[in-house]
């Protein structure tokens, strides 16, 4: 199966990639951890992942984080062929991160995409059943499996109210005024077959608002979602990069999607 290629914006000349080494193993799976100053979490998170399942392989795609995180990851990948690290130079952002990860998987003949945070808040042990979901044995395929904190069996670890109660927000905004049929839309979790992006249009938003985005796109092109509860535990280690001028750009991703839900032909 051919998957179509993801279109990302090239860094800057000027400012050029790092990279590890280039010799990947075959491969089916590959997890895409997207990150920025996780530098007290990347050794960890690597291990945690590469021990789910002897087959998967990791990315790391670290925006030059000031910390030393994608230093770090190049160390790891070096001593670890099942570690491959970009350490983009001249761009950011969570988004164009995670479609930047999915399009490498692409081009390396991966089928599955597996998406997590970077500061260990998804459990890695997880991932298995995010694979059995999206292809269940005599069961029907899915496009996309969610890890999800809001169907039965989910949970979520350390949030205080507020933060709850903009989390609910948002995702009653995705599946009642977006039309996307989850229980958990804004989740990063998720295991994705590569040959959606065949289907979707280029254009994905480069912030937070990508996972919403991305489920209202697939949804309207007949794509299948499904999910998986997990438990999500509020990071123990660093500081959440959503700041206020990251949030207000993903509330504005999501009104203008919001537009061309209900009005498509004013968009």
């Amino acid at each position: 199966m051919t998957v179509p290629p993801i279109p990302v914006t090239p860094a800057p000349a000027t400012h050029p990639d790092l990279r590890s080494a280039d010799d990947w193993p075959g491969g089916s799976v590959l997890v895409v951890a997207a990150t920025f100053n996780e530098a007290e979490n990347i050794a960890t998170l690597v291990r945690r992942v590469l021990a789910a399942e002897p087959s998967l392989q990791m990315l790391v795609v670290d925006d030059n984080s000031p910390d030393g995180t994608g230093t770090e990851a190049l160390a790891i990948a070096a001593t670890d062929p099942r570690l491959h690290v970009l350490v983009r130079r001249g761009r950011r952002g969570l988004g164009s991160a995670v479609v930047e990860g999915f399009r490498e998987a692409a081009r390396r003949g991966f089928a599955v995409a597996v998406n997590l945070d970077g500061d260990l808040s998804h459990d890695p042990d997880d991932i298995p059943r995010l694979l059995v979901a999206l292809d269940p044995p005599g069961g029907r395929a899915a496009d996309v499996a969610l890890g999800s904190r809001r169907v039965p069996g989910g949970a979520i670890v350390g949030w205080p109210l507020g933060r709850h109660v903009s989390h609910r927000l948002v995702v009653w905004f995705t599946r009642f005024v977006l039309g996307v049929p989850a229980r958990d839309g804004s989740t990063g979790f998720r295991a994705v077959r590569l040959d959606v992006f065949g289907r979707l249009p280029d254009r994905h938003p480069e912030g937070y608002a990508f996972f919403e985005a991305m489920l209202w796109q697939l949804h309207r092109q007949g794509g299948r979602i499904v999910e998986v509860p997990i438990t999500f535990v509020d990071r123990q280690n660093g500081r959440s990069k959503a700041g206020p001028a990251v949030v207000l750009a993903a509330v504005s991703d999501l009104l203008h999607l919001a537009w061309r839900t209900w009005w498509p032909w004013a968009a």
